[in-house]
């Protein structure tokens, strides 16, 4: 099925050529580079990201990227964190039911614990949690409770993934490891892809393009 063309004004798709396309984020439009490329062992292609070009506005037309970074670049976890969130819907709702008002905090750092074996508030800004979950509230004082029902959630995720993705586990967790995005002011970009993150994310039809950091 071909991809469907997002309808934008006509002062934003005069900039949108061949190689080029457009992403909005909020009211804000910006235009990449890209390229197509044919699935292995498939007649499908996709799109690959080359490159961020500018941003478009009504008043000013196209502004092009500037070579000169005017913020600290911020470097966030996005690979684990993301497919851990997308297929553990229940694992939430349960806390929920049990720890109303802080179940995303305590389902986070269970996460967190889950990929690097500790979970703190520095790796949790460092994480995609901490956009997914920015409303989330921290208890003033982690409880015993709190401690075991993170444990108990970190064990249920860690058989969620194992059935999720069995024999493709360690390497998803090698791989999606390193996908990150960078923070520049309030623009988002997405880390490089290896050959194999490609080739497992096309296995378990894992879009990254689709900017769920920017919701």
């Amino acid at each position: 099925m071909p991809r469907k063309t997002a309808e934008y004004p006509d002062w934003v798709m005069k900039y949108k050529k061949k190689g080029t396309y457009i992403n909005k984020n909020g009211d804000k439009y910006y235009l990449y580079a890209a390229h197509s490329e044919r699935i292995k062992g498939t007649n499908k292609v996709k799109r690959v990201s080359d490159g961020y070009i500018g941003r478009i506005t009504e008043k000013d037309g196209l502004i092009p990227a500037s070579t000169k970074i005017k913020s600290t670049p911020v470097s966030i976890e996005v690979g684990l964190s993301r497919i851990i969130i997308g297929i553990t819907d229940n694992i939430r709702t349960g806390i929920h039911r049990s720890f109303p008002k802080y179940a995303d905090f305590i389902f986070s750092r269970a996460v967190l614990l889950y990929v690097y074996g500790k979970h703190s508030d520095e790796l949790y800004e460092q994480s995609y949690l901490s956009i997914f979950f920015s409303d989330s509230e921290t208890p003033k004082q982690i409880t015993k409770s709190h401690t075991f029902e993170i444990e108990r959630c970190r064990k249920m995720i860690a058989e969620v993934m194992k059935k999720e993705y069995d024999k493709d586990l360690e390497m998803i967790i090698r791989l999606f490891s390193n996908i990150r995005i960078i923070r520049i002011g309030e623009v988002y970009y997405l880390s490089g892809m290896t050959s194999d993150i490609t080739e497992l994310s096309e296995k378990y039809a894992i879009n990254w393009e689709d900017p769920l950091w920017q919701r």
